[in-house]
Formats: structure tokens, sequence, C-alpha cells
């Protein structure tokens, strides 16, 4: 059995989400499918290229004013600009193919 996990949105509170993928890990519970709105989104997406729920936590505590700070209209260029900064590579969506055969 697959399991998919959806977090929801809510601002800073979505800090949050790392802590709840923090209990999955530590109970070995493997989640296989995540995605999220606005805040949960980008846990989300974090937590799918690798990084782990603490490092997710620090990322939010270190740049929690300068993301809350931020015009909504650039906020996808923000981000963009952080994971290139810290030259993120995407590489677990490079082979659809084999993406969708797993499901």
């Amino acid at each position: 059995m697959k399991l998919g996990v959806a977090l929801s949105g809510g601002g800073i509170r979505g800090i949050a989400h790392a802590g709840a993928l923090k209990a999955l890990e530590d109970n070995g519970i493997k989640i296989d499918i995540i995605g999220g709105t606005s805040s949960g989104s980008l846990v989300a997406s974090l937590y799918a290229m690798g990084y782990s729920p603490y490092y997710i936590y620090i990322l939010f505590k270190r740049y929690a004013k300068d993301v809350v700070e931020m015009n909504s209209i650039p906020i996808v260029s923000g981000i963009g600009s952080f994971m290139k900064n810290k030259r993120v590579q995407i590489s677990r969506f490079k082979n659809r193919r084999k993406y969708r055969k797993s499901l």
C-alpha cells in the first residue's frame, strides 16, 4: 500500500508540518507521495527534494521573516533564487515514465 500526504497552508504555521513529517519518520512510516498548498507546498517540495524535517524546520526558522515580508507576486521567483543559490537540484522528477510506473 502506498501512502500520500497532503499538507495545508497556514503561513508561518506551516512549520508544524515539519514536526508531523518527523513524527511519521520516527514511527517508520514511509511517505510515497507528498503535496501541499501554500506553506504546505514549500514543506512538501523541500521534503520531496530530500531535505530532512529538521532541516526544513531550520530553514523556516531562519528565513521566516524574509518570506513573510516578500510581496506575494515574486514569491515563486524568490524560492527559485533560493534554490539556485543553495544549488538544489530537482532530480526525482526527471524520469516521468519511471515515476508513473511506480504508482
